[in-house]
């Protein structure tokens, strides 16, 4: 509060000298505040600027530490994996002959003699051929030069081996079951059977390629077990059977009947049941149909015929008709017919007048 006493003319000149003294003072400070603020919005902006470039290199380390993280990820499942994959390895390796061309080679003439042997037959060559190297069909996966090795390291080696033998069709079966049944691993590429004129004998050709894995030799020699063995009995009915050396076919014997020329019905021959000849007066040719062979097909067993006359094929599923007689299934080398009141069977190479009567 002014004293009462100055006259209002003093106060006023007091307050516009103090006023003009705290505006020079301002004044004077200026320069300090624009720096201070030009400082402060200095900071700001590299703060944001800097804050957008370390958030990017922040990034891209992140990035790189997840990547160096799934390699090293990667890296210790591929080494905790390796004995199961090792054990897989070496389980291929433990049906092969061998983990040397050499050791393949020798293996397989004398197993293959050694099947011609115990099977009765005398007369069979066994030859082996090209080795082919099958190398890693995931080439382009190995890019590096530190996985040059494996690019460049062969998966497995094919030898291509030839069977030849002669026989009784019983034991070329025999064979041919043999090296189904035979362990190692191999693929039958082609198999020809030429029977004599006689058909007494046949020549098998047997054309297989048989696999192994370098370096890899099997842990224990292959066996052929004896149940393999065993199961040949399966199929005892076809290796007794000759498909090659068909039965005599029926006759026609011409017949005149009042002036008119005609045939008479034809006989079966090989019938072990004389009831099996159920209407023998039918007009069907039955016995110009033969049974040329039994199959798997895509839809269940088929059986196979042959017109004798003139060559035409035909084929039957269970439950299909060929004249009178139906087809009620198969077993090994004969086929079952239903038909006349009764059932038959018919084998293979016989016609279809040549029946067995399974019974009513």
């Amino acid at each position: 509060m002014s004293d009462p006493r100055t006259p209002p003319a003093v106060d006023a000149r007091v307050a516009s000298a103090a006023r003009a003294a705290s505006f020079r003072k301002l004044a004077r400070r200026w320069p300090i505040w624009a720096a201070g603020g030009g400082a402060v919005l200095a900071i700001v902006v590299g703060f944001l600027m800097g804050e957008k470039r370390l958030t990017s290199e922040r990034e891209k380390l992140l990035a790189d530490i997840a990547n160096f993280r799934g390699v090293l990820t990667s890296a210790r499942a591929g080494r905790e994996s390796r004995p199961q994959l090792d054990a897989r390895i070496q389980a291929f390796a433990d049906r092969t002959l061998g983990g040397s061309l050499e050791t393949v080679d020798s293996e397989i003439r004398r197993r293959l003699n050694r099947a011609c042997e115990e099977v009765g037959l005398t007369e069979f060559s066994v030859s082996t051929g090209t080795a082919t190297t099958r190398s890693t069909p995931a080439k382009g996966e190995f890019r590096s030069p530190e996985q040059r090795r494996l690019r460049e390291e062969p998966d497995f080696v094919e030898v291509q081996s030839t069977l030849t033998a002669s026989g009784r069709i019983d034991k070329i079966f025999a064979l041919m079951f043999r090296m189904e049944a035979e362990p190692w691993l191999k693929r039958v590429e082609s198999f020809r059977l030429d029977p004599s004129a006689d058909a007494e004998k046949v020549r098998l050709t047997l054309k297989m390629v048989n696999l192994f894995l370098p370096g890899r030799s099997p842990k224990e020699p292959l066996v052929l077990q004896p149940e393999a063995l065993a199961s040949a009995s399966r199929y005892a009915a076809l290796f007794s059977s000759n498909p090659f050396q068909l039965k005599t076919l029926p006759e026609r014997a011409a017949a005149r009947k009042g002036g008119r020329g005609g045939a008479e019905p034809p006989t079966a021959v090989g019938v072990t049941d004389p009831a099996a000849l159920a209407a023998p007066n039918s007009p069907f040719p039955y016995a110009e149909w033969q049974i040329t062979g039994i199959v798997d097909g895509p839809t269940g067993p088929e059986v196979w015929l042959r017109h004798l006359q003139n060559g035409t094929p035909l084929t039957l599923t269970p439950g299909a008709a060929i004249g009178e007689l139906v087809l009620r299934g198969v077993e090994y080398d004969a086929a079952l017919f239903d038909g006349f009141g009764a059932s038959f069977r018919i084998q293979v190479g016989s016609n279809l007048m040549q029946r067995s009567s399974l019974g009513k």
